[in-house]
């Protein structure tokens, strides 16, 4: 099973997610349960998955630290 590994940063009130090794799969939210179900919708969406694969897809997030 293939992970996706999401990077997520904060951005104002909002989390930014960009998944990486899928170009152009990016999205946001305003909390994280939002954000975890906008970016299984992007990767099934750009991968062109079935209907309800998502909820099995394999993710890790990587947030970035502040200095």
């Amino acid at each position: 099973m293939t992970t996706y590994i999401v990077d997520v940063e904060r951005e104002g009130d909002h989390l930014l997610a960009t998944v990486r090794d899928l170009p152009g799969a990016h999205t946001f939210a305003d909390d994280f349960p939002g954000l975890d179900r906008a970016v299984r919708e992007v990767i099934a969406l750009v991968l062109d998955l079935p209907n309800g694969a998502q909820t099995k897809l394999d993710i890790a997030y990587a947030f970035a630290v502040p200095a």
